[in-house]
């Protein structure tokens, strides 16, 4: 077959210089899953592990800042912002474990995990905006959805890696090892990603960036909701109940939500572009996860033969999930504001998750995982009611918009 009439993968691979920038995606997903657990091992060997976990809650508030990281990439070279910020993240983290290794000041540690991450190389937002500048549109789904299996990958392998290597080597060693892989990332990123800043290129820019996109603040709302659906499936199917195999079986149907989402990024990779196109339709993937999450909220109690091919299930549409709401957010991007409408996408995934962990927790004390559950397909329904509110603004309201959109680029 040949390039010009290749698709999914094969094209994907065939693309210059690939290999190169899908390790830099690669380790940059590893060290996500590894920064966390790296602070709480490094200060929970000085302290204690409520005192670790107290320091990552806190360092976790610095993701917050990704919109603002990503606006002076939009900026600024690339290159010059992501080494800057790099040589700050190292001297913080190198801070914090100075200070735990002369067991200074408490607040020294929590300040420097929060501007540590404040200060951290959003080589997630950099890589999505990669995959857009690197591949051509028959190559394009393939890339998104490998970068949504990496991701998954990253989450299953980061913190093992890090706990390996605070175990065999010495507790700061997986933080260590996350800081490394940042930089290892941000080397073998492409050096020409938005180099084009351009008055065409960047638009006219509003004082709230991509926010200004009423198409784009509903898909970030869609991307919120299925956020806090995913985030409810693993607190309620983790937490065990009376029977002393409930722990074990936790640990598996979680295992196989990520193993479907897998899968499902996969599948979508394999397709042709038209039909990657029709298989990721955000309201249609949403509505799909309340169905399934619907049935295991039903199912989960009828044991491990119904729960585990429901799960299985279920995880199928997060993979595909990821892909429409990463790929369609690059779509909707107004003029030079590619890496914060990225950002902006990361920051709503984040919120969904805190949100469904909370409200998750909260119904895990009224009613148990059972109601706790059903949470899910409520959010993922209010999901798909934003992604296709999204849509229907792009065919009504927004046309003129978008046709100045287009003639600016």
């Amino acid at each position: 077959m040949s390039r010009e009439h290749s698709y999914g993968y094969r094209a994907l691979f065939s693309e210059p210089g690939i290999f190169m920038y899908a390790l830099a995606a690669a380790f940059g997903k590893l060290q996500a899953g590894m920064f966390a657990l790296g602070i709480l091992y490094a200060v929970a060997d000085q302290r204690t592990y409520s005192a670790g976990a107290l320091v990552v809650a806190v360092s976790a508030l610095g993701g917050l800042s990704t919109p603002l990281r990503g606006r002076l990439l939009d900026r600024y070279a690339y290159g010059v912002v992501l080494w800057t910020i790099l040589v700050i993240h190292t001297v913080l983290v190198g801070a914090l474990m100075v200070n735990e290794h002369v067991q200074g000041p408490f607040w020294i540690t929590v300040a420097s995990a929060l501007l540590g991450n404040l200060a951290a190389p959003p080589i997630g937002v950099v890589t999505r905006v990669m995959w857009r500048s690197v591949t051509t549109e028959t190559s394009r789904p393939a890339a998104l959805a490998f970068d949504s299996v990496l991701a998954d990958a990253g989450f299953i392998l980061g913190p093992t890696l890090a706990a390996l290597a605070c175990v065999t080597l010495a507790p700061w060693a997986g933080l260590t090892a996350a800081v490394f892989f940042t930089a290892v990332a941000t080397l073998l990123l492409p050096k020409n990603i938005g180099d084009d800043k351009s008055p065409a290129q960047q638009g006219e820019r509003h004082w709230a960036g991509p926010l200004a996109s009423s198409r784009l603040v509903l898909l970030l709302g869609a991307a919120l909701c299925f956020a806090t659906a995913v985030s409810v499936l693993e607190i309620a199917l983790a937490t065990p109940d009376e029977s002393k195999d409930s722990q074990l079986l936790g640990g598996l149907l979680l295992s196989l939500l990520s193993i479907g989402s897998i899968v499902g990024g996969l599948l979508i990779g394999a397709m042709t572009p038209a039909l990657a196109e029709r298989a990721t339709r955000l309201p249609v993937l949403l509505v799909v996860l309340a169905v399934f999450s619907t049935a295991l909220t039903v199912g989960n109690g009828a044991g491990w033969l119904v729960a585990v091919p429901l799960c299985l299930l279920t995880g199928l549409s997060f993979g595909p999930s990821f892909v429409a709401v990463y790929g369609r957010s690059g779509d909707l991007a107004p003029p030079g504001t590619a890496a914060e409408t990225q950002a902006w996408v990361g920051t709503a995934l984040q919120l969904g998750s805190a949100a469904g962990a909370g409200a998750g927790g909260v119904l895990l004390d009224v009613w148990g995982p059972a109601g706790a559950l059903t949470l899910a397909p409520v959010a993922a329904v209010m999901g798909a009611v934003s992604a296709y509110a999204g849509d229907r603004v792009r065919t009504t309201v927004s046309a003129p918009h978008e046709e100045k959109v287009r003639s600016a680029q």
